[in-house]
């Protein structure tokens, strides 16, 4: 059975910005993007898994079925794709939590009005190793330093909370799969997906919500998703791809705002994975400007 870790890095954000994060296989003979860059980055942890299932699920583009960079999701919902075969997430890339919170682990199934389709072939039946996977590292390859355990940003692992990724997994399997074709599944897998995280970090680390601190997170959970819709059916009519990048930052910053104003100090820790102070974007600079670039009209697709 072969390796599959994954590796993250800063953007060109560093401080107000998500790590971008790639997938390698043990050899680090083949690395698969995500979106991004595929080099440099430290290593999250590693797990035994096929390669070869792993390179069909990354696709020739190497994006998972991520179809539209931030409507979809972003590199942590496409490298949690291809890691499957292994039972391991990206866990530990800065902004994660954020991540995981406003997309889902696997990613969002559509965008607007329909677009951006992204089913998640699981590709169970395949097995098996890469070629490139099975040979020793180059002269030149550096092995990767694990993040350390005690990284403020790591979090509890999904994988560690079995009654999560069972419920994750069956989501995906059934509400995720009619949320294709329907706008009220859409919406609804997203608020069963997030309620779903809240309760796996309730179980995984101190936090402890008040009926009402869960209310409003709730809350806040619910009006991003209801504004990231209007945003998405702007990007739609307009075709202003730049101006939806700018609108998703700005509503990722006020859902972070919220979601501070309902929890205290210490669940918001907890629940995102960020100091009380922090406020970062999902954006990749790189990554946005070769999914929009600088006059892009509508959303890039793999």
């Amino acid at each position: 059975m072969g390796i599959l870790r994954p590796r993250a890095y800063p953007t060109k954000l560093f401080l107000n910005a998500a790590d971008h994060t790639y997938v390698e296989c043990g050899s680090g003979g083949k690395a698969w993007g995500c979106w991004g860059g595929k080099t440099g980055g430290r290593m999250l942890r590693q797990a035994a898994g096929s390669t070869l299932r792993a390179d069909a699920i990354a696709g020739k583009r190497e994006r998972a079925g991520i179809t539209c960079y931030l409507v979809n999701g972003v590199c942590h919902q496409a490298a949690n794709r291809i890691l499957l075969p292994a039972a391991i997430t990206v866990v530990g890339a800065r902004g994660y939590s954020l991540s995981s919170a406003i997309f889902g682990v696997y990613g969002r199934p559509r965008g607007p009005l329909g677009t951006c389709s992204a089913p998640f072939d699981q590709h169970i039946g395949v097995s098996g190793e890469l070629p490139a996977c099975l040979q020793g590292p180059a002269d030149d390859y550096v092995e990767p330093t694990l993040l350390s355990e005690d990284d403020h940003a790591r979090g509890p692992d999904d994988f560690a909370d079995p009654a999560y990724m069972a419920a994750v997994n069956e989501l995906y399997q059934d509400r995720f799969v009619r949320a294709l074709d329907d706008n009220v599944d859409a919406y609804g897998f997203q608020m069963e997906h997030f309620a779903l995280f809240v309760e796996h970090k309730e179980r995984t680390t101190p936090l402890a919500l008040t009926a009402s601190a869960r209310d409003r997170v709730m809350a806040a959970r619910s009006d991003f998703e209801k504004d990231r819709i209007e945003i998405e059916q702007g990007l739609a009519s307009s075709r202003d791809a730049l101006a939806f990048v700018d609108a998703f930052d700005a509503l990722t910053l006020r859902f972070q705002d919220d979601a501070a104003d309902a929890l205290g100090e210490d669940d918001y820790r907890h629940l995102l994975d960020l100091w009380p102070e922090e406020r970062i974007v999902l954006s990749d600079p790189d990554i946005v400007a070769s999914a929009y670039g600088s006059n892009s009209r509508g959303p890039a697709v793999s």
